[in-house]
Order: structure tokens, then sequence, then C-alpha cells
């Protein structure tokens, strides 16, 4: 039995995109005989995650573990800031942003399995306005995206689905004018199709928006995509997946400890693959080693 973790709470959320099977008899089926402590509990709305995060603090759990998507982990995260409880994952989502970029296993009865014998490491997250982010958040046409993808129904999810969904948003989508302001460089005045702010690579389905983030460096990497025109989109959107983003026109690659984005009027953001209420002006920025991840033990962040 690994002496780390002598008890554990599962915080599952019943709606996430990739249910593979079970998970609930997966998890009792890993753990059952380890001697390990461990209870599993459903959310019930948003927000509830972080609600039951706070409380398997104050119970004194050891380790508390997300079971569904980034967002489900950005919920549980949240309740875990500024307190010594490990925060684990079982990647049950959608696009599966943080799982993906870390090694974790789509696959929960092996995501499960090597919680076992984890590495407990420390994670930066972002600060977007009230908000935190473990992967990505931004303004721009992935708000959108976000949105309408989230509002489909049924089993319709997937990779090229996103793809299909942004090129069709792309079509309708008219930029709005952003004043950028960094630390390190002088104001920018753009008009970004895409402006996303990333602490880790991607935001799902191996899709690269800042291949050479981590969560573990105490930056953010900004990335600004401005109109290339429909047919260099479609050309160059296979960087996406390669980890080439940078080569693509209108392209600019940043790296920042804090960015203030300024827009003319407040409009909604994407934050870890959810759309969220946003400021006309908003500070983001990093918190690095803000809370302690157990992670795959053959993976570094």
């Amino acid at each position: 039995m690994p002496d780390q973790f002598s008890n554990m709470r599962f915080i599952v959320n019943p709606r996430a995109g990739n249910r593979r099977g079970d998970v609930e008899t997966t998890i009792r089926q890993v753990l059952g005989g380890t001697g390990i402590v461990f209870d599993i509990i459903r959310t019930e709305h948003r927000g509830h995650a972080t609600e039951l995060a706070r409380l398997a603090a104050d119970d004194g759990i050891e380790l508390v573990v997300a079971v569904g998507g980034d967002g489900m982990l950005n919920e549980v995260g949240k309740g875990l800031l500024e307190r010594e409880t490990i925060l684990g994952l079982l990647p049950c989502g959608s696009g599966n942003g943080f799982g993906r970029s870390q090694g974790i296993s789509l696959d929960p009865k092996r995501a499960c399995s090597a919680l076992l014998q984890a590495d407990v490491r420390p994670i930066d997250v972002g600060k977007i306005g009230d908000d935190i982010f473990f992967c990505t958040a931004g303004t721009g046409l992935e708000v959108e995206v976000s949105r309408r993808y989230n509002e489909m129904q049924g089993n319709r999810h997937g990779l090229l689905t996103y793809a299909c969904l942004t090129l069709d948003t792309y079509r309708n989508y008219t930029p709005e004018p952003v004043r950028i302001t960094l630390e390190e460089e002088s104001d920018l005045q753009i008009r970004p199709i895409i402006l996303t702010v990333a602490n880790t690579a991607q935001y799902g389905y191996g899709i690269q928006i800042a291949p050479a983030a981590r969560p573990d460096d105490g930056w953010l990497d900004l990335c600004i995509v401005e109109d290339p025109g429909f047919l260099q989109l479609l050309w160059h959107s296979r960087r996406l997946l390669t980890g080439t983003i940078d080569r693509m026109p209108g392209v600019r690659m940043l790296r920042t400890h804090r960015v203030q984005i300024e827009r003319n009027n407040p409009v909604p953001l994407q934050v870890d693959g959810d759309e969220v209420p946003g400021k006309a002006v908003l500070d983001v920025c990093v918190v690095p080693a803000a809370i302690r991840m157990a992670l795959p033990s053959s993976i570094k962040p």
C-alpha cells in the first residue's frame, strides 16, 4: 500500500463528456482491498465541486480527485487553493486538455491506478479577473466556439466536430479591438481572432495553442492570432496538432508573468473550456506553485 495517501475523495461530474463505462465502479475495483479509505460524491450543480472540495479539505482528506473534464478540474482546484490537500484528476471530459498535456491516461482504470504511485508536485495556476485557470483562458473566437460546443447535445463531441465548429464560427466572427499591456514589452493594439493565455499547452483533443507552455515554470504563454484569412486559416490549422502554430501567419507568441487585456466593452471569456462573464479590463497573472497535484510518476509537467 502506498504510504502517501491514507484516504481519498472522488468528486464526480455525472455529466462529463467522456464517460468510458461506469467510472465509479472502476474506482471501487481499483481501490478495493488497498486499505485506502475513499468515498465518491457526485456534483449536483455548477460550482458544487468547489464547495465539496473545501469540505473535503476541512475533513482532512489527503487527496481530492476531480472526475471529469477541465472545467471540473477548475472547480475542484478552486476549492483547494491555499490548502494542504492534494489535487488529483481522472480525465473523463470531452477535450481533457490538462490530462492530455500531463500524461494522465484517459482510461479511468489506468488513471486511478496511477494515483497509487503518483508524484506530488507543485503546479501554477493562472488568475484572470475573479477566476482561475489550469489550462487556458481567453477572449475572442474561442469563447463563441466553447459556448456552441458545450451547448451541443448527444454524442457529437470530438475533434472533428470541434474543428468544423471553429471554422463555421470564424466565418461570421468580427474581431474587436484589444489593448494588451505587458510588464516585459510595450503596449500592443490588436484585433485578434484568438487571444489565449495558456498555463498548459493545449485546449484539448491534442490542439496545441501554446506548445511551450508548462504549468510549473512560473510563466504564462500568450498566443495572439490576428486574422490570416479563411484559406490561410484552413491551410495552417493543422499546425495546432503538430505544435507549430508559431509558423502560422498572423501568430505572435509571448511569455509573461502578468498582462492586462483591455476591450471596449465587457464580453464573455473562455476559462478552461467554459464560458464565463468578463469585464472590459482584465488583469491576468500567474500564481506560481499555487496547488499540489498528484501526477504520473513517469511524466514531468
